[in-house]
């Protein structure tokens, strides 16, 4: 159960989900889901679960980039840095009204 990339794990149903909700062509395939959880885990495992999941939410609803007919994991990668700019500007804002 536990081992090497357990915490990337949990991502792959998210990234599916997300995946599914943007009607693809072809479905995302295991190694596209497993290779993209650890680009995730491995570039922004400071994030927090919560934050993940906004991501994602968000993501689905349309904020940041979009998949052209077919997965592409630099897709979610770029979406990312979209999300951790409004991250920060967030966090900068409730620093000031502090």
């Amino acid at each position: 159960m536990y081992g090497p990339f357990t915490s990337a794990k949990w991502l792959i149903p998210l990234i599916a989900d997300a995946s599914l909700s943007c009607g693809l062509k072809e479905d995302v395939t295991g190694d596209q889901l497993q290779f993209t959880a650890m680009a995730i885990f491995s570039r922004f495992r400071w994030l927090k679960a919560s934050e993940v999941m906004l991501f994602f939410f968000n993501f689905k609803a349309g904020f940041y980039e979009r998949f052209y007919s077919y997965f592409d994991t630099q897709t979610i990668i770029r979406s990312f840095k979209a999300f951790l700019e409004e991250r920060a500007l967030t966090i900068a804002v409730q620093e000031r009204n502090m």
